[in-house]
């Protein structure tokens, strides 16, 4: 199975897009055309950052993936994310990778940050798991728009 089909195991679940699109699944095409350039150019500079594939431990099982780029807004940050298949939300990988990205910034001397949908409560308890505190609300530039503000959290 090629990469662009894993994205779409993801991108093309309303569900898993709630906090995305607000719940409309990408198709295909759109995977190909947005999805696969954003994770593409994440890797441009060929250095520790990106947005990585993550497997289960001694598995072949893709379960999503897992950010940490150098952050857009703020100067000397890492920005962390994460989007995971539905079958594997509550299992508590989420928190287990984003501390352990908290953690490998923090050696870089860098701040982390994380971003979500005011309304996306398991992403900012996972933020809070991972031991970063709220810092404030901000108004997001994407589309569709949840109409509410955005968090955004620090380490």
């Amino acid at each position: 199975m090629g990469e662009t089909d894993l994205l779409f195991q993801l991108d093309g679940d309303a569900d898993v897009m709630k906090y995305i699109t607000l719940g409309i699944p990408r198709t295909m095409d759109e995977v190909i055309e947005k999805s696969m350039p954003r994770i593409l150019k994440s890797y441009q500079d060929k250095t520790d950052f990106g947005i990585f594939a993550a497997y289960l431990i001694n598995s072949e099982k893709y379960i999503g993936w897992f950010q940490f780029e150098k952050d857009k807004e703020f100067e000397d940050s890492i920005e962390i994310g994460w989007r995971l298949k539905k079958q594997y939300w509550g299992n508590g990988y989420a928190t287990e990778v984003a501390t352990l990205l908290c953690k490998l910034g923090k050696k870089m001397g860098k701040t982390i940050v994380a971003r979500a949908m005011i309304e996306n409560l398991a992403s900012i308890r996972v933020m809070e798991k991972a031991g970063l505190k709220f810092e404030k609300e901000f108004w997001g530039d994407y589309d569709p728009h949840s109409g509410s503000p955005d968090v955004l959290y620090k380490r």
